[in-house]
């Protein structure tokens, strides 16, 4: 009988964290962290959307999705959010499955990858990067672009907080009438205003904070590592993704020079690449 996905919700200190996984092909099972809007709303719902979205990974591994960190007290979001404490929430979401695990990561969860890899590496066996900072200088245009979410996203100005993402997550120099980023306008059609805010804004100071920075340990990263990155992100400089590919050993860094911050969606030939470098790993080796 053919194993169904299934999403599960595991406790962990002060809340807990979903998963969804997804049955596939005969590689190793792939984990799949995503980017600071999925701390927007809870994954149980959005079941569907997920499998659609990761559906053409499956068919030569088995994935799971993991969400954020959900407190069970609000108050308590900002310590559990934090990307160093996300990534043993994510140790702790994959407890029970058989790794060691390829991960692929974008933007915010490229960093709670990162401190897993460093932390935890007997569960890591191969890294995706897409779009991913492993620090926020206060002085880089990332920190300017977070303090203005946070800022709207704390007036509850969620309108202009997805339309300005959706501005700044197009490369740089499109025109402002272009049609948005795919991740934050299906969002905003989807939920206008999010059901657990305090897990965004919450990762968006985390990733502010100077103990999130992860830039010193890369080296100790010892796994086949791809990063790519869009030569126009206006939110995660192609400065931060060369910098995060120099630290780590090895590391092999992919540009598209016209991709904005949606790489997942926008990098040219990003799933054929992406599929080149996991079919590298042969699991019975």
């Amino acid at each position: 009988m053919t194993e169904a996905p299934r999403l599960e919700v595991l406790p962990l200190p002060g809340g807990r964290i979903e998963r969804l996984t997804i049955p596939g092909g005969p590689g190793a099972r792939l984990v799949v962290v995503g980017g600071v809007e999925t701390g927007l709303r809870l994954m149980a719902g959005t079941e569907q959307l997920l499998m659609r979205r990761w559906e053409g990974r499956a068919r030569a591994r088995p994935v799971t999705v993991v969400g954020r960190p959900i407190p069970d007290d609000p108050a308590d979001a900002t310590a559990l959010l934090h990307p160093r404490m996300s990534a043993m929430g994510v140790a702790i979401a994959l407890e029970g499955l058989a790794g060691p695990f390829a991960i692929e990561a974008e933007s915010g969860g490229g960093r709670i990858s990162m401190w897993l890899s460093v932390e935890r590496p007997e569960l890591v066996r191969r890294l995706v990067l897409a779009a991913s900072a492993s620090e926020t200088p206060p002085d880089s245009p990332m920190t300017v672009r977070m303090s203005e979410w946070i800022a709207l996203a704390e007036q509850g100005a969620w309108g202009e907080l997805f339309a300005r993402q959706a501005a700044q997550l197009k490369p740089g120099g499109e025109e402002s009438d272009a049609p948005p980023a795919p991740s934050f306008a299906a969002e905003a059609s989807l939920q206008p205003r999010p059901s657990t805010p305090e897990r965004f804004i919450a990762e968006l100071r985390g990733t502010l904070d100077p103990t999130s920075f992860v830039t010193d340990r890369l080296p100790q990263i010892g796994v086949p590592t791809l990063v790519l990155a869009g030569g126009a992100d206006q939110v995660v400089p192609l400065a931060a993704s060369k910098l995060v590919a120099d630290r780590i050993p090895g590391a092999r860094l992919k540009i598209d020079p016209a991709c904005g911050h949606t790489v997942r969606v926008s990098f040219r030939g990003y799933d054929a690449l992406v599929e080149a470098f996991l079919a590298e790993d042969n699991p019975q080796s």
